[in-house]
Formats: C-alpha cells, sequence, structure tokens
C-alpha cells in the first residue's frame, strides 16, 4: 500500500467517499471499500470521522463550500442584477460539469438526515450572501418577485444541477447558444413584470 502523509489522508477520505457516492450511492459501500478506495486501513477513517454520517456531514460541507466559492468567483457588483444573476448561473453550470463526482452525488446529499440538512442548509446561506444580498436588492426593486431566498434559489439554481446531470449522463447535451436561453429563461421566472418590460 502507498504511503499517504497524514496531513493529506483525510483529503484522500473525502475525495474517495465523493467517488463512491457517485457511482454506489450512500448505501452502497462499506467503510472497508472505502479504506481500500483511499488506500488507508479502515481504522485510519475513524481517525478523522466518528461514523459515516459524520464523514458524509463533513464532505457536504465541503461540497457546498467549493460550490459558492465558484458560483461567485468573478462577482461584479457594478454589473446590472440580470448580468450578476446570470453570471453566478454560468458559474454554477460550468461548476457542475467540471465536477461529475459532486454532480452526481448530489442525489444522496438531499437525503441526509433532517437535522443535518437543516444545519447544514443555514450554515450554506452564510456563504451565498452575495446572492442573499442580490435578491434583497431585486426585492427592494421590485425587480425580482417577493419570495423567500429559499424559493428563489430553488427556481434559480436545482434546474442547472439536474440539468448537468442529465449532461454528464449523456441524456441530453446544452450549447453555448442553449445555456444562454436557459439562462434567460431562468432569470424571467424570478424577475417581476418591472424588470421585463426594461429590457
Amino acid at each position: 500500500m502507498t504511503q499517504i502523509p497524514t496531513k493529506d489522508k483525510q483529503e484522500v477520505i473525502l475525495q474517495a467517499t465523493l467517488e463512491l457516492l457517485a457511482s454506489n450511492g450512500f448505501h452502497g459501500f462499506s467503510m472497508k471499500q472505502l479504506a481500500t478506495r483511499a488506500g488507508v486501513a479502515t481504522g485510519t477513517i475513524y481517525l478523522y470521522f466518528k461514523d459515516r454520517e459524520a464523514l458524509i456531514a463533513e464532505l457536504h460541507s465541503r461540497i457546498i463550500e467549493a460550490f459558492a466559492e465558484a458560483a461567485f468567483s468573478d462577482h461584479d457588483g457594478s454589473q446590472t442584477l440580470k448580468q450578476r444573476y446570470q453570471r453566478i448561473c454560468a458559474n454554477i453550470w460550468h461548476f457542475c460539469i467540471n465536477n461529475r463526482a459532486i454532480t452526481l452525488s448530489k442525489a444522496q446529499f438531499d437525503h441526509l438526515p433532517t437535522d443535518v440538512l437543516r444545519s447544514q442548509r443555514q450554515d450554506a446561506w452564510q456563504q451565498f450572501q452575495p446572492l442573499r444580498d442580490l435578491f434583497a436588492e431585486g426585492r427592494r426593486q421590485k425587480l425580482i418577485k417577493d419570495l423567500p431566498d429559499d424559493v428563489l434559489g430553488s427556481l434559480s439554481f436545482e434546474p442547472y444541477m439536474y440539468m448537468a446531470s442529465q449532461q454528464l449522463l449523456g441524456v441530453i447535451k446544452v450549447d453555448q447558444a442553449q445555456l444562454n436561453q436557459i439562462m434567460d429563461a431562468s432569470w424571467d421566472a424570478i424577475a417581476t413584470g418591472a424588470q421585463q418590460a426594461r429590457e
């Protein structure tokens, strides 16, 4: 077995977990299989994570952090609301397409225990503050529908994650022209008639 530096073992375990989740599902692998995939002893996993749930929760937290970082990587507050929104949409699309294992494992995370999902959702919104600010600004200007952030977020970004998973599985093929149309439709889903009348 190849020796892995101690400081890297946690990352290796997390990456192996992600790969197994994407291919086998949450209940489709054992900790022994995970250890084999990660190239560590089974006991080593428990040095970093007290159980499977803690391991999955930590992985989910890391994914949310990476997702948020990608979504706002080139955020420009001087742009119009629609331009900022569509830049975030494009970033999310490319993140999903470029991170196959994360995208294909999303459904597994949706079935985490309710208390874990609730806690991590609250933590996630803290990392998505630029998006909350965008929604708040849009509501103040009556350019975005007066709906809660959770609803606007679901209308906005869940479709991109689903479509990206379908593209990765070879079910659909979205080219740049179609992506532009999808982003326009996505904006229309949350914009008010006042915003649409301006364009």
